[in-house]
């Protein structure tokens, strides 16, 4: 089977992870897999594109201008139909918009978009139009896949009567965290008395750490806890969020190493995970954190509930409130019997859900149901 990925990527971020991680175990498993990088002249050579060069990744490169560029999809697909790809698939509103506007006479080749997540938090702005496209368009897909049950339910899709298959995000499940030499650097200030949290995202509105930062406020002035948040990532929130640590009086507390390759790798070092985002797909991070057997606090927002078993695996809190999540972050850092069981139940439901290989499994399933009876399953 040969699979064509396309993607327009803006950095190394949770989808752009899956897709690699997806290709790099369909190659392991004697699938032929390109991933077609989709994006403007000027954008210059991408990260994803680096890092699939990396790991040893056939790359192509689609340079086309933005919008609704039915000749760049032509391309693509007379690209995929010259070197006899048997699936395209597409990932991210990007790719699927795009794809979706290719003319009826160019489905020879069945096409498979994966919606990784909508993170729009309020309507009729660019992102919640961009997101009603890529519903719309999805209708024109062999199959369509999302990654959660959340956005299975999700009102766009059931207004366009589309049945998606869930198939939940997917990573490597052997990474030996002992083994992993710490650049201290990045560690800089964490003290073993104090309460160390750490988070990895985009800093962007729906990750909410407007929230995380209130949250650390409350807990040094409410709950007088020696605390230390390191934020993991870059966006366009980031240096707004410096200057609200430093009006309220938290800048010593919180710290913003950047965008580090592998974050993950440093979880060990602190005592709780935390995510406070508005909204999400089925984020890696936290996937990530249940592989490291983090104690987690996280809001009920998308996938994050499925992911921790409704509680079982991480604490779950209310999107939005600060109060909230200096409270549980306060229960959980000072219940270590509560820690230690939600730790072990995190790794165990990553193990049995949320590997990369139960995930490359599933989508061969539709790969192979797509080819073999290529109708639509609406």
């Amino acid at each position: 089977m040969n699979v064509l990925h396309i993607i327009d990527s803006g950095g190394l971020y949770g989808a752009e992870n899956v897709v690699l991680n997806l290709m790099c175990r369909q190659k392991e498993t004697g699938l032929k897999t390109t991933l077609g990088s989709i994006g403007r002249e000027k954008d210059g050579e991408k990260a994803i594109e680096v890092k699939a060069v990396e790991v040893g990744l056939p790359v192509k490169i689609f340079r086309m201008r933005n919008g609704p560029n039915i000749i760049g999809a032509i391309r693509i697909n007379k690209y995929a139909q010259n070197n006899n790809f048997d699936i395209i698939h597409c990932h991210g509103y990007k790719a699927n918009i795009l794809s979706g506007l290719l003319p009826f006479k160019y489905g020879k080749i069945p096409y498979v978009f994966t919606l990784h997540g909508w993170t729009s938090i309020s309507k009729f702005n660019k992102m919640w139009l961009y997101e009603l496209f890529d519903a719309v368009m999805a209708k024109r897909a062999n199959r369509v896949v999302v990654v959660s049950r959340a956005m299975q339910e999700n009102y766009r899709l059931k207004l366009l009567r589309i049945n998606p298959v869930v198939i939940y995000n997917g990573i490597k499940d052997n990474f030996e965290y002992n083994n992993y030499k710490v650049d201290y650097c990045l560690l800089n200030g964490l003290n073993d008395n104090d309460l160390k949290l750490v988070c990895i995202g985009r800093l962007s509105d729906e990750k909410g750490f407007i929230f995380l930062l209130k949250a650390v406020h409350q807990i040094k002035t409410k709950w007088k806890k020696n605390v230390q948040l390191s934020v993991f990532g870059e966006g366009p929130e980031k240096y707004n969020l410096m200057r609200l640590a430093n009006k309220w009086g938290i800048s010593d507390n919180v710290k913003f190493p950047g965008y580090i390759d592998n974050a993950y790798k440093l979880l060990k070092n602190f005592d709780i995970f935390v995510m406070s985002s508005l909204t999400e797909g089925m984020p890696i991070t936290l996937l990530e954190a249940m592989r490291a057997g983090m104690p987690i606090v996280a809001t009920a927002v998308g996938g994050i509930p499925e992911a921790l078993e409704g509680g079982n695996c991480g604490v779950l809190v209310p999107p939005g409130s600060e109060i909230d999540l200096a409270k549980c972050i306060i229960e959980l850092y000072e219940n270590i019997t509560l820690r230690d069981k939600l730790s072990k139940n995190a790794k165990k439901q990553f193990m049995q859900e949320f590997t990369v290989q139960k995930m490359e499994e599933k989508y061969r399933s539709v790969y192979l149901d797509v080819i073999n009876n290529k109708r639509k399953i609406y």
